[in-house]
This record gives C-alpha cells, structure tokens and sequence, in this order.
C-alpha cells in the first residue's frame, strides 16, 4: 500500500531495519526501555510463540532478526521470516500469529551443499530484511529451487534466488516482485554470472530511498563464485546493479563474499555505501602500495566505500585492505566476518576526522577507519595500514560492534570466548581519535562462532539510560549491561535464557520489549511486567459473516485484582469493533466486566485482531497495563473470486524421446465467492505474465499443450473448483516457460508452467590417483590407496559426475562409515538422493589409517566396499572395492627394494628361565630397533637375531626365542624413537630375524656369502655343552656360494641351570667384597640403574671389577651373563626380594650369577659400606619426634616452608633454623615445612608410615604422603622469628639458603613463580581454558604453551599433561601432597602426579588471584557462612538467581527491597531478610566454598549454606524493614527467636497432586556439588506445583521442582548426584496452597511433562559398537589406567571414545572427567576398580550418560568378537 502524504506510517519505537537506522552503529534511542525496570527483577520472558513450518519434518529456524513496525492505524507487529521461506506477521503484545505465507520451498543443505552444515537442514531466508515504511512493504529474499512442486533436493545447479516485496499486512507480493536472480550477468564483469545454489545472502538488506541492496557470498567458501552487491527499485521491481566483487579475469578469482555473520551493508547518506569482503584468491595486489581512491577490480578481504548513483548504480570509490592479505586468504582469515558499523558523528569526531566506522575480523584486529578516506593497501608507514587505530582483541571476531554515542561515547566488541570490551573514545595530544578499552563485562562470550552484534538502546536518548544488548549461543542468551563502565567492569544488569538462540543474531526492540529468534522455531519477547491483569478467556470466535455483514459476540473478562479499565482500543479496526462498555470501570479483584464486538469484514478469508483492554492496576505485585483479547472471524464474499491453485506448475526434466506422451500436470480455476464465476478469456505467452500473447483460442505452446481448458462463456459454481491439465513434451533439449493469462468475472490471474528437456544423465565415476589424475571406475577393479605408512593416515578423493543432459539422481549409497578405511563425511558425501545437475559432478573424501604397529612387518591389507546406483540406466549397481595396504616403516640393514632384511617375528616371552638371546650389547637412551638390528648384524656372529627389551636394550642372538605372546606385552616405547615399540619389561622382546638366515617354521639358520659376511661364531666356546639337548656344528671355515653353516636350535637354554638346592658356591670373593643377598629387579625399572654390561664368560670378579671401575659401590650379576651397577637398590628392589638366584655364572659354572628377574648383589666397601634407608635421629640440636599425620584442615607445622630434588634432613632443618622455628618436618622426600610448634589436630603415628626416600640422600626417611618426619630444637623457645627462608635446589646434596623472602620459590625463570601443588577439581578440571599431551613434557614446554595462549597458570600432571587456566576452578585447593612424578622429558624436574598438579604462575600476565570472602559491600557488612534452617528458609523475604550472581548485586536487591540481610547460596542465588531464621546456626568458613557466578574471585556460599551480610549501623536506618528482637545469632544454641513452619493443613497432601500430563515422580535430595535442577528457577510466595510446573513447561523445560514451599527449579533431569528418593525431607506446604506440597529444606517435589518428554536419569551406557561396560576405575599409581592414546571433547559421550579407541586398534576405552578418553591394550595393574556410583560425571556431549569422574574412569573393553580381530593391540 502507498499511504496518502501525510500519513503517520511508523512509531518512534518500530525497528524496519536490522540495527534501527542504516549506519549500522547499533544504537537504537527509542524504545522505551529503561535500564531501571530491565534490572528491576521484573524484566523477563512475556511470550514464546513457536511458529508454523515442518517441511521434511525439519525445525523451523529464523535466522533473520525480527523487524518491528506499526502500520497506519495499527498496533505494532513482529515481522519475522524462516529457513523455510515462511513470513510472518505476529502481534508484537502477544506473539499471536495474525498472518503467514510460504513464498518457496526452502533450499536443502544435505546434500546439496556437499557437506556444508553452517546452517542445518535448509536454507531459505537467511537475511535480516527491511520495511519501507511509506510504502508499507516488507523487504526480503529466499533461497529456493527452480522446482517448487517436489520436497527432496534438486541439486545445486537448481539453487535460485528470488527477490520479494511483501504487503506489510497481507504478506502477498506487490506488482513488479518476486525478481527472480539466476543467471543475471555482473555489470562490472560480463562473464560473472550469478548462480542461485552456490551463494548466500546472509547480511541485512540495505534501503536508500527508492533503492534497495543486498549483499552476496557463498556458502562455506565453496565452489567458483563471487561476492556481489545487487540493488533493485522498491515499486518497479527493476534490477539497477549488479556488481561483481571479483572483477577482474584472473582464473583464480575466486571469492570477495559479502557475509559479515549477518551484519547489514551501511549508509551515512544518500550517496554511498559501506561493506567488508571476506577471502579472495585473485590476489591483484602484491607488493606495490595502492591509494584507497583506486580500488582493483577484485574487492577480497576489504571494506568497501560505494557510491551510489542518481540511478542506483554502484561505483567503487575508496576502499582499505589489510597489509598482509595475501597471508590472511592463505589462512582463511576473513576481515568481513564483522558488519562495518558506522559511528554517529556529532560524537566520534574530530576537527581532522569527520567521520569514522570500525570493522573486525577473523585475525581479531579490530580498525577504525576513516569513512572519507578508508587507506588503501599498505598505504602506512612502512607499507602497514593506514588506518586511525588498529587493536588486536583477544580472538576472532564475528559480531558488529555497538555504540554509545552519550557519556563521551563508547564502541564495544566481542571477540570468540572472550568478555566484551567497551573502548572509549577520546583524541591524542594532536587532536586525533583514539579509542581507550575502559571495561569489560564479567561473563564472556561462547568458546565458538555465534555470539550476536552488540546493540545498543536507550530511554528515550536520555544520557546515563544507555543498555547494550548482547545475545549469545551459549551460557545466558540474552545479556544487558549498563554501557557506562564501573571500575573496568560494564554493570550487569539482566542474564536471561532463550533456548535454541541462533548464532550471529542481533536483539530486536519494540515498545519496551526485546525480541529474539531461535533454532527451534520459537519467536521470544522479553518485557516487564509478565501477568495480565484480566482473564478474558481469549480467543473469541465472531464466526463466519459475508461481507457487509455483522456478526456480534460477548467479551467476558474477570479482574485478577483491583484495577480501573481506562480505554479500549483494537490492533486492527477495519474489521472488528467493540462496544457496549462505559470508561472508566473500576473494578474488585474477581468481578466481572461484559462488553460486546462486531465483526463486520471487509475482505474475504480469515480475519483477526486484538482488542487491549488498558488498565490502572491496584495492589502490590506488578500486572500489564494491556490485556489483549484475540477474536476472530471467517468472511464470505456474495460475488465470485478468482483462485488459481497451484499458480505454478514445474515439470522438471524430461528425457528427450524418453515418453512420447509427455508429462502431465494439474491446476485447479477456483471460485472463493458465492455466486457463479465466468470465464471470459485465455491468452497464452511464451515470454512472461505481460505477454506478448498468442491469437486468440491457441491452448498450445512449444512443448505446452493446455489440453481441458474450460470453454471461454463457460463458469464455475460458487465455492468450486474445475481442474485443468498442462501437458510438456519436450521433443528436443533446452528450458521452456509457458504463462496462461485468465480473466474472469471474478478477477484476472495467470499460471505459469516451466520444464526442461535433455538427454538421460550419464553416470561417471572416478578415483583420483595421489598425482591428481583421474582414473574411471570400472567392475571389478578396486580404487586403490596405495601404500600408507602404518600409524599414519591419508585421504584420496572419489567423484561422481553427470556427463547426461539431465539430473543425475543417487538412487542406492551405502558407504563404508567406519573402521580404519571409511568415507570421511559418510552421509553427507554422494548420499542417496544427491541429485548432480549435467556437467556437475560431486566428490566423496575417503581415509585410510592403518593402525600403528611395529617397524619392519609385511604390508597390512584393508579394504572397504561403497555399495551404489543411480538413475543412469547404463551404470547399474555396484560394489565399489576400495583397497589400502599399510606399510611398516622398514629400518635397520635394508635390501635393493628398501624392505628390511630383519623382519618382525613377534613379541616372545624372554627369561624362561634363561635368557632367550646370548647378547645384551647395550642399554642406550638412543636405542631404536633399526639400530639394534645394525649393531647386531655387524657383530662379527653375524647374528641372525635381533631384539629389544626394556625401552633402551639391544639383544642379539643365535637361537630364536620359543614363547610368542601377544604384541600388547611390547609396547614399550622406544627410547630413541618414540613411533617404535622395543619390547616391554625385562621379561618380553620385540624380536627381529634376518630371512637371509632364518624362516620362520624352519629349525636351521643358513646364510650366504653372497648376502653374509665370511665368519660367525654361534656359541661361545666356555659354554658347557652338557645342558644342550642338541648338536650343534660350527664351521670357522671361510663360507662359499655351496658352503653353509648350520645348527639345531637347542629345546632348552644353552646356560647350566643350577637348582634350587645349591648353595652359595665357594668361588664367592672375600676382601672388600660384602655379598649381600638376593634382589628382585625393580617393578618399574632397573634395581641397579646406573650402568651395564653383559658377557657370556661373566664371572662376578668380572663384574665387581667393571662395577667398581665405573665407581659404584653394588654390582649384581643377573641371568648368568648380565652385569649391573649402582649407588642403591632403586624401582622397589630389595634384598631378599627373590629366591631366583640360581643360575651359574657365564664364565664360572662353580659361582651364582643372579637369575631370571634376580641379581646377586654385593657390595665393595671400600667405595661404601652397605646403607639401609633409616630416621635420621638428630642433626645438631634437633632430635627427631617421630612421624606425625598432616593436621585436619590444617598444616601440622604451619610456619616457612620449601622444597627442593635434593631435599635432606640437614637441608631442612638448616632451613628452619635459620628462620627462627623450634620444628622441622620432611614430607614427600622432598618437602620441608617449619613451626613453632606442632597443631593440636596432628596426631603421632608409626614411625613406618614415615617411609619415602629424601631426594637428596637415599639412605634417610623424608616423610611421606601426609605423613612428617618432624624434628624439635631442643634448646630453642618457643618464640620465632618472623623472617622466612627460601632455599633453591642446588647441585649438592643439601640445600643451600638463598634469601630471605615471604614464601618459597620453586621459580624455573624469572616470570614463573611456583605456585604449589594443587588437586584436581571434583566437578572438572582446576585449569580448565587449554591442554594438551607430550611424552616429552618439561616445565618450560608447559609454561610456554600457556603463556603463548595467555593464561597465566600453568600446572602439569602425571608427569606428560599440561593444563592453563586463569585461576583454579571447580574446587580445586593447593596443598595436595601428590605431585611426586618426574616431568617426562626431564627426570630432574616433577611434573605434578596422579590428580595432582604442579602449579606455575607467569607473572606477567597477571599474580595469581584466589576466591575470598567479600568484607563488605553497599553498606552491609559479612556475617559469616549459615546453614540455612531447619525446615526454614534462614532467609525468608523475597530471593532472585542470575548465572552472574555477585555479592554486590546481591546486596543491591535486597537494600532496595530495604531487607537488613542478604545472604547469597550455590554460587548463584540471592535471599532477604528481615531478621536471621532461629534454626540457621553458623559455621565454618569453609562451608561457604562456592565461587559466585559473577565473580571468581569471591565466595557465594554453597550448598545449603549463605554467606550472610547484615546492614552496618548506618544503613540500618528506617529504609530497612523493622527486624523487631532478632538479633545475628552465634550458634544454633544461642537464638533466642523462636520460629513456626507451616505444614499441610492434612496427612494426604503428602503426595503432590498433578495434571494428566504432569507425573509425580517423588522427592529428591538436592546434592552438594551443585543444583538438582539447573536449567531455570525463579520465586514466589503465592508458589503452588501448577504455577511451578507451568513457568518450567514455557521454558522448555520437562522436569519441575518444588523446594521450601516458595522456590521452583526446571531441568531435563536430575543432576550433580540428585536422585529421586534421594530425601523424605519433601514436608512444607506450598506458599500459594497450603493443602498441597513444595518440597522442603534442601529437597524438591519432582514433576515431569510428559507432553514434552519422560524424564530420564543419567546412567552408565551398558555397551556400544562392540565394546562393554567394565565398571568405574580408579586412576593408577603413578601411571594411567589406560596408557595408550587420549583425546579431548566438550561434546565427548561413550560412541566417541570407544570409536576413537576403536579406531585406533585398542582393546579398551576410558571415559573421564565428562570430556577426555583415554586409550589402552589393558587396565593397568595400580588401577583398582571403584563402585560405579564413583563415575557420577555426565558426559559432556550426553546429558543421560555417565563419563567417569575426578580420577575415576569409566573402562569398556572389546567384547570377544571385536577382540579376535587384528586390529586390536
């Protein structure tokens, strides 16, 4: 409609366009909302309105941001249009649809967009539109296909895009509209043609008088396209630009989209227009510095300054493109994925810089430009930008900033998982602009794309009214601030939820109200207040009435409360009219007030409007001003009305010559009006719906034959319909339109028809060879990988192309979906359905990873079958085989072809008794296998065996080993090489053969001069020959071409084998020799570690003497021919820890040379004499106390403290002395803490408890894990010095004092400081924000990654993982004593332990901060941690809850409610108070652990229990409620007010009464670690189940939760540990009904909506893919449960893991810690299995499944099937 001049078309509170003016600087004055109300409490949700679309069963999703606008005479409407291409038209008071229209089918992502998932399902209408309000039409686009008639995906050559103006009230299209934009030709490059399926509109329309723009890209950077900008006129429908942003010729101009994550193209006048361009490939601009007044005609990567023409064209005129942005392209880093906002300039100005605008991008640079002179390329100093201000944000950036153009004036900027920064403006000494960050808000932004623009609204313009708007993906989804900062920190002001909130999403505002969008197809209004006043029973139905008629109904409303009835007015009049009332009517709460409507149509069809009934409300709690009463009606029309239904009619393709009938269609000439419709005449074009048209009476068009057309004269009854066929036989290719024009009696109308006709499609399917060509498919041949290195993985690419002349259809695709060959994307790629236009094709990616195995093993075979078909009648179904062969990286000697000659037999059983192989050539840190096998090879033997054992040991040998075991014993790896295994412990061998000498299942060894070298000895000539069972011949002759040496492998060990009766032998040496025993090798390591030999003539005077020559005191003589050295038996070795020493010495059989597993120690007591660990009993004038229990929540020596490697009881009580302390105590060997006497709560225990090593001295005690050695000054008093020592480790073995400093330093450089030990959290882990794995973990690599990441904690665990965080989270504390493990890649240092951290903090990113109590705030000061009470709130006045609680806000809420307490709960709750409840009693500080959700910093109680704040002397004046004799209590026992409860007024209201849909399913406990019910909870004294139940189901919410007769929570099942059942404490009577239950003190009555779902209780998945529960497992000792690989996912469940352990070949999969998996080929033997109840952590990707715990890990082994394959170590 054009409204007359004059008319009043909009209201100052409409938003018609995205950002509510077209500079797009996010500030909005005029929308009546005031920050006061907004942070009253009452601002929330006041409708949800789900909308209309199901196309293929998909969720309706609006990504376009609503628009607000108020037509002539009306109220104000929501305009909002769908994914699905539907329009709407809502009731902005009530959310009431009042209209909808599909204008096309929407465009399907699978698979159509091969694999792009940006947006799910379909894509329709993506933009944010605009209303022009003088014309009163709705402008949009939508994605749609050229065949509107079918719902499966027609490809992406089908893809169309339309332009549509909508009647603002009708919806239906104007004159001139929809303009169709395929195929349009680019006016700055004729070969640039638009294609509707490869591109996106996604930014916000743009209108500039009678001219409209939109902005274009693609869809995932997929595909040869072009970013566009294309303008059309508003009433004539006319294209008048079309620009290309890749414009020039380059084959690689690829690129330049317009996306902006939605933000909209800007204006500042009516002369030109901005935008930024994302990646681009054409790349114009190298080296050369290009002014921005001569922009390239490739736009990539830049913002853009466009004038625009008298006539809507376009010229580029400025342009500024970031100096490294060939780097950017290169590195997908787009700048345009933020909307260019530009600043109001009567504020952002300068005297030098009229004007300025900002943009940010994927990089996280944040440029303010100047709009009249943007900068060019490198046009800066040395060829940087020019630009005002380039600041780097702490990440990507995808939303628009906002603006604040009052208090000085503010920009503010999100970046990805970051807090929102507010910079201020300002100008620099010589009078330029520059923005200053001056605050950020306290919650940040979700950790992935989508949070929303930044809006910016205020009251009405009025300075110091401003409220910035911030929507999210995650956490709280709608977020308002105060936009002035306050201390650094931007005041919140409302956290409020909207479920399924779309990404890069902009708030909308209207009166007083904010609205926003969903993935789930709801509309959401935020407002205040939330309740009507009036219960009208709305809807109304006025029935069906023909036009010029009345129909007349009765409104009945009755009054909630006292209130005045002021007016009443109606949304839309023409239609409807109420009467019969007289205003003002006061009115009684429950009186009752009838007045009557009419509805009196206009217009056929269905009609509606609301009639508001505007009020003065009376009492206490807040009520609408407006209560909208709906009513509608049907109108008939006495006259006939042309319908044509379909209007459209696609034929699709037709096979020429396939039907030589042809294809027919229907449509219906329908009569809507009563009376008989004539037809008058047919004209038919071939053209358009304007003609030109054919003579007269043709019914036949090309290949269109209108074949029943009623006769011209002939008509239709009223209300009836003649059905009419179009048939299309398309004898030869191409595409035809035809358009039948009817007139009628009735009205004129035209349908149009549209085909294609072309030859079959031909089906061609390829592989791509790793060089880039192409080989065709053919039956029975496989598409081969080739050769893939074992443990690594490569992808080849298979493509399906239609070289036919019609679309080719995927009839059958049944890829292979899993295992270790598998497709990548296996439903998205080539999937059944996929439809592939002629001359397209589509490609599959798939993978082959071999899992790792060991080097030197034959190729390993995997294959894969693609079943397929189509609708190419000559390709037929398929098996296509895929064939990868993994290859095993060959070391060691190699052949001409590159394969090693020693091939991989196994893993063997080694000391069995005896050692299988006669050699032991070395134990190196450098050991890999291919060196062993060289090493043995070029022995003089010539050995035709080569093993390696033990990480770092080499065996060669003459005789193959007897026992193979299963590889999962040799995984030990190398210590040379990491990617290789060397055998396990001491009794299992990676054992190799060379083929020239050995085959295996032969018993000779034979070799060849050819290949051989010319002399081996086999067997050492001492050897005694009367254990071999068989003959062995040795030739020392020189070896010909006909000349072997061959022997018989002996059964049994070639080494005498003494029995076990044989004692010590006499040849035992005296002297300074002192045998001390028998000694079992170390459990995880040598006994004697410090150097080896080995000899087959070993005797122990050999030994002894090699010992001692190195200058170790203890050599041990192991399996008759191994030497080894040491200082002290080590890895949990002892004396007489075996009987194992049996065997005779190599070169002695008269002596004992140790055992299998055992060594025969001795000591040489000249170098020292044999020591045995023991309590030091005094050093100076310290004697020791014994060993004493760490206290209770306290140190048992709580002075100075340190810790060194190289700690001893010197060392520590040196250290204690020096500063001034009686007591000194040793704990985890290597710890020293001082006191000036021991706590009370540390109790003396067993001197045997005291039992770890001190670091420095292996021969003392230094305590234990919470165990002390502790040491007393005998001499000194009692008194100490304040000064604290800190001692840094040294080389020598005690520590040395340094300096004299508050705390101890474990500093590594100067910016690190050590922080302490730290535990695990209980709920997640203590440094949350990165991690990562390395088998060559230090201190600095760990530092490093953190600080490069910027975090400032650094903490490393279980000496290989490292974690950042900013502060410790999830009830993490210092002071655990578990940090005892070496860093793996440097033993000197510890790397934390098993749950334990070593933690380390950069100081200069920021000193540590730790949670504290708050003192005081606003006047009230803390009263300590309370209870609450005993079937009592210890707070019972009014209460509030936001995720970004604080204490401030907390006593900010309740001073204003003027309550004398406060008290703030679980982190995120708020109570009031007159006076403290008698049965609170206080405790402990500890109690009150929680970290505010606002605050990190400090504490806001915890469960059950409140930080309590009371008003101080001055603020408790008359602005406080009387608090009568309550006074602050000091325990339970001395309270002196008495308390009452109210209980249910009968014995049955015990058990809740619910409605049909609601069960009851009982009483649950609320748990310690968190909230039961979590979702959403709010307050209210008048609560009843029905009003709890009610507020959860329109949050979305299936379970209800009653708790303490007032409160109400909302969840979709129980968590942190609540179970129903969980408590019988479910005893008060609800607030609002006295006769009914709301749970109790801590514990809640549970409904659940079984109309939304049936409640589910997590638990532990029993099995998947072939793997079973095993139950929950403890961590291991010092070593993981599952040491194999692990991977990390915030959307981690069960399938993931065992699929990626699966995957890699591993027998068992772990979940822990909600989100991490961990790998093995076994449980290690230090993991105990726990009760499940231990494994209580929810998966971070399942709700309902259980993910291990804190150091608890949830195991699942391959059940027998899976376990047999070959794929599972």
């Amino acid at each position: 409609m054009l409204y007359p001049p004059g008319t009043e078309t909009s209201i100052e509170t409409d938003i018609p366009r995205t950002t509510g003016d077209s500079t797009r600087s996010g500030y909005q004055s005029t929308h009546n909302l005031d920050p006061n109300v907004v942070s009253s409490g009452s601002f929330n949700q006041i409708w949800k309105q789900k909308l209309l679309g199901n196309y293929n069963g998909f969720t309706e999703q609006i990504y376009a941001q609503p628009l607000v606008f108020t037509p002539p005479g009306q109220s104000q409407f929501v305009y909002v249009i769908s994914q699905m291409n539907i329009a709407y038209r809502l009731s902005a008071t009530t959310g009431e649809i009042l209209a909808s229209r599909q204008l096309a089918i929407p465009f399907l992502v699978s698979p159509d967009l091969e694999g792009c998932n940006d947006i799910a399902d379909c894509v329709g209408s993506t933009a944010t539109g605009v209303i022009d309000p003088d014309l009163g039409v709705w402008y949009v686009t939508t994605k749609t296909y050229v065949d509107q008639t079918i719902n499966t995906p027609q490809g992406l050559k089908a893809g169309r895009y339309y332009i549509h103006a909508l009647d603002v009230m009708t919806l239906e299209s104007k004159p001139n509209f929809p303009i169709p934009l395929e195929g349009i030709v680019a006016d700055n490059a004729p070969w640039r043609v638009f294609e509707g399926g490869k591109h996106h509109q996604r930014p916000a329309l743009l209108q500039v008088g009678d001219y409209v723009y939109a902005g274009f890209a693609s869809h995932c950077v997929q595909w040869n396209f072009t970013g566009w900008v294309i303008g059309w006129h508003a009433t004539e429908g006319r294209l008048l630009t079309k620009y290309a942003m890749e414009g020039g010729t380059e084959k690689n101009g690829i690129g330049g989209g317009i996306w902006m994550s939605g933000g909209g193209l800007a204006s500042d006048n009516p002369g030109r227009m901005f935008f930024a361009t994302g990646n681009g490939y054409a790349s114009q601009l190298a080296d050369d510095p290009v002014p921005g007044r001569q922009p390239p005609t490739s736009l990539e990567e830049a913002v853009v300054n466009m004038a625009i023409n008298g006539d809507g064209t376009l010229t580029p005129t400025d342009f500024f493109m970031p100096w490294e942005k060939r780097d950017l392209d290169g590195m997908d880093k787009d700048l345009g994925t933020s909307g260019f906002a530009l600043l109001d300039p009567k504020v952002f100005s300068t005297d030098s810089v009229k004007r300025i605008g900002c943009v940010a991008g994927k990089t996280g640079k944040l440029y303010f430009l100047n709009l009249d002179d943007l900068g060019g390329y490198q046009m800066g100093v040395n060829r940087k930008d020019k630009a005002l201000q380039v600041i780097e944000m702490a990440g990507p950036v995808f939303a628009t900033a906002g603006s604040w153009p009052h208090d000085g004036g503010y920009v503010y900027v999100t970046p990805v998982g970051h807090q929102t920064v507010a910079f201020k403006f300002g100008k620099n000494s010589a009078g330029e602009p520059v923005f200053i960050q001056a605050g950020v808000t306290t919650e940040s932004a979700a950790g992935r794309q989508g949070v929303g623009h930044a809006a910016v609204t205020s009251l009405n313009g009025q300075p110091g009214s401003g409220i910035l708007w911030i929507s999210d993906v995650d956490g709280s989804n709608l977020r308002a601030y105060g936009t002035v900062p306050v201390n650094g920190i931007l005041p919140t002001l409302a956290l409020l939820n909207n479920v399924g909130q779309v990404k890069f999403s902009r708030p909308t505002f209207g009166d007083g109200k904010v609205y926003l969008t969903s993935h789930t197809g709801y509309v959401t209004a935020f407002g205040s207040p939330v309740n009507m006043p009036l219960n009208c029973s709305s809807p109304y139905d006025a029935g069906t009435v023909n036009i010029g008629n009345t129909s007349t109904v009765s409104i009945i409303c009755q009054s909630k409360i006292p209130l005045t009835i002021n007016t009443i007015d109606l949304d839309i009049s023409t239609n409807f009219k109420a009467f019969g009332y007289t205003l003002p009517k006061t009115m009684a709460a429950g009186e009752t007030f009838i007045f009557s409507a009419n509805f009196t149509p206009q217009t056929v069809g269905p009609l509606s409007t609301n009639i508001n009934i505007r009020t003065t409300n009376g009492g206490t709690e807040q009520y609408a001003a407006n209560t909208p009463v709906g009513i509608r009606g049907v109108a008939l029309s006495q006259t006939p009305i042309l319908t044509i239904q379909p209007n459209v009619l696609s034929f699709g393709e037709s096979i020429v010559g396939a039907d030589t009938a042809g294809k027919d269609l229907q449509f219906s000439i329908q009569n809507d009006g009563q009376s008989p419709l004539v037809i008058t005449s047919y004209e038919i074009s071939a053209n358009s719906s304007t003609g030109p048209f054919l003579s007269n009476g043709t019914t036949k068009s090309g290949p269109f034959t209108f074949v029943n057309l009623p006769p011209v004269g002939s008509s239709v009854p009223g209300t009836s319909s003649i059905l009419t066929t179009v048939n299309f036989n398309g004898t030869e290719a191409g595409y035809f339109t035809v358009y039948l024009r009817i007139t009628t009696n009735g009205g004129r109308k035209v349908v149009g028809a549209f085909g294609t006709a072309g030859s079959a499609p031909k089906a061609v399917l390829e592989w791509q060879r790793p060089n880039g060509t192409w080989v065709e498919f053919k039956a029975g041949v496989p598409f081969e990988f080739g050769q893939v290195p074992l443990g690594t993985q490569q992808f080849r690419t298979m493509r399906l192309s239609n070289k036919g002349g019609t679309t080719l259809t995927t009839t059958i695709s049944k890829p292979p979906v899993s295992g270790a060959l598998a497709a990548v994307n296996a439903l998205g790629s080539i999937a059944e359905g996929s439809q592939i236009a002629p001359g397209a094709y589509e490609e599959a990616s798939l993978i082959c990873s071999p899992p790792k195995s060991q080097v030197n093993e034959d190729p390993t075979t995997l294959k894969a079958v693609w079943t397929m078909n189509n609708n190419d009648p000559t390709f037929g179904k398929h098996e296509i085989d895929f064939v990868c062969n993994g290859a095993s990286t060959q070391v060691g000697p190699l052949d001409s072809n590159g394969q090693a000659w020693y091939r991989y037999l196994g893993c063997f059983k080694d000391a069995n008794p005896a050692r299988n192989l006669e050699e032991l050539l070395y134990y190196s840190v450098n050991n890999t296998n291919g060196i062993c096998q060289t090493d043995c090879f070029q022995k003089p033997q010539m050995f035709p065996f080569a093993a390696t054992q033990y990480e770092g040991e080499c065996w060669c040998g003459t005789k193959a080993p007897l026992v193979k075991v299963a590889d999962t014993y040799c995984q030990y790896l190398c210590k040379g090489n990491f990617q290789e295994y060397c055998g396990g412990d001491g009794a299992y061998m990676s054992l190799f053969a060379d083929r020239r000498q050995y085959t295996p299942g032969n018993t000779t060894i034979s070799s060849s001069s050819s290949s051989i070298a010319s002399s081996t000895t086999m067997i050492p000539s001492s050897m005694p020959s009367g254990n071999i069972s068989s003959t062995i011949i040795i030739s020392s002759s020189t070896m010909s071409s006909n000349l072997s040496t061959t022997l018989t492998i002996p059964t049994i060990s070639s080494t005498s084998v003494i029995s076990s009766s044989t004692t010590l032998p006499s040849a035992v040496p005296t002297g300074s020799y002192q045998y001390l025993g028998c000694a079992n090798e170390g459990t995880n390591g040598r006994a004697l570690s410090k150097d080896a030999t080995a000899s087959s003539t070993l005797t122990i005077q050999k030994c002894q003497e090699y010992c001692t020559g190195k200058g170790y005191p203890l050599s041990g003589m192991e399996y008759s021919t191994e030497c080894y050295c040491g200082l002290t038996l080590e890895n949990g070795s002892i004396i007489g820890g075996t009987t194992q020493c049996i065997m005779a010495c190599g070169g002695d059989p008269a002596q004992i040379c140790g055992g299998p597993g055992a060594l025969s120690v001795y000591n040489n007591t000249l170098l020292g004499a044999p020591r045995t660990p023991a309590v030091v009993p005094s050093v100076n004038t310290y004697l020791s106390q014994g060993c004493y229990a760490e206290g209770l929540n306290e140190r048992a020596l709580a002075g100075g403290a340190t810790a060194a490697n190289n700690m001893t009881v010197a060392g520590c009580v040196g250290y204690c002395k020096a500063a001034g302390f009686r007591y000194a105590g040793l704990e985890y060997g290597i710890e020293c803490y001082c006191g000036s006497a021991i706590a009370a709560t540390a109790a003396k225990v067993n001197d045997g408890d005291c039992n770890m090593l001190c670091g420095g001295d292996a021969y003392a005690y230094c305590g234990s894990a919470g165990r002390l050695n502790i040491y007393r000054d005998m001499t000194a008093s009692n008194s100490t010095s304040s000064t604290i020592i800190t001692v840094s480790p040294t080389t020598s073995s005690t520590p040395t004092v340094t300096s004299s400093i508050a705390t101890p330093s474990a500093t590594i450089r100067p910016n690190f400081k050590y922080v302490g030990c730290a535990t695990e959290g209980t709920t997640g882990r203590a440094l949350a924000l990165a991690s990562f794995a390395n088998s060559t973990m230090t201190l600095e690599h760990c530092q490093d990654y953190c600080t490069t990441l910027g975090h400032a904690l650094s903490g490393v665990e279980y000496a290989s993982e490292c974690f950042c965080g900013a502060h410790l989270e999830n009830g993490s504390t210092l002071g655990s004593s578990a940090c005892t493990m070496p860093c793996a890649g440097n033993a000197a240092a510890i790397c934390g332990g098993p749950s334990a951290l070593s933690v380390y903090n950069n100081t200069d990113i920021g000193a540590v901060r730790e949670p504290a109590v708050v003192a005081g705030a606003g006047g009230y000061v803390s009263a300590g941690c309370w209870a609450e009470g005993v079937g009592e709130r210890a707070l019972a006045g009014t209460a509030t809850a936001a995720s970004g609680m604080t204490v401030e806000v907390c006593v900010a809420f309740c001073k204003e409610g003027k309550y004398r307490y406060a008290g703030v709960e679980y982190a995120t709750e708020c109570y009031c108070g007159a006076g403290l409840a008698a049965t609170a009693v206080k405790l402990g500080v500890e109690r009150c652990g929680m970290v505010c959700g606002g605050d990190k910093y400090a504490f806001c109680g915890g469960a059950g229990s409140l930080n309590v704040y009371v008003a101080d002397a001055v603020s408790s004046s008359s602005v406080m409620l009387p608090t009568s004799s309550t006074t602050l209590p000091a325990s339970s026992s001395s309270a002196t007010t008495s308390a009452t409860t109210t209980s249910p007024t009968s014995s049955t209201s015990s058990i809740p009464t619910a409605r049909p849909e609601f069960k009851y399913l009982g009483c649950a406990n609320e748990p310690s670690g968190g909230r039961a019910l979590s979702k959403a909870s709010f307050a209210n004294s008048t609560m009843t189940p029905t009003l709890c139940q009610d507020y959860c189901t329109t949050k979305g919410y299936p379970l209800s939760g009653a708790e303490y007769s007032t409160e109400c929570y909302c969840g979709t099942t129980l968590e942190n540990g609540s179970t129903i059942g969980g408590s019988t404490q479910c005893v008060m009577a609800c607030g609002g009904n006295p006769d009914l239950v709301c749970g109790g003190p801590s514990a809640l009555s549970v409904w659940n909506n079984t109309a939304i779902v049936l409640s589910r209780a997590p638990k532990i998945v029993e099995g998947v893919d072939g793997y079973v529960s095993q139950g929950c497992y403890s961590e291991g000792v010092n070593e993981r449960a599952l040491a194999g690989s692990m991977t990390a996912s915030s959307g981690m469940n069960v399938t993931v893991c065992v699929g990626f352990c699966k995957a890699g070949g591993y027998r068992y999969a772990g979940v822990e810690y909600s989100t991490e998996c961990y790998c093995g080929a076994a449980i290690a033997a230090t993991a105990a299995k726990v009760a499940d109840s231990q494994c209580g952590m929810l998966c971070g990707g399942d709700a309902f499944a259980y993910c291990g715990g804190a150091g608890r890990i949830g195991v699942y082994v391959a059940n027998a099937t899976t376990a047999s394959t070959s794929t599972l170590v």
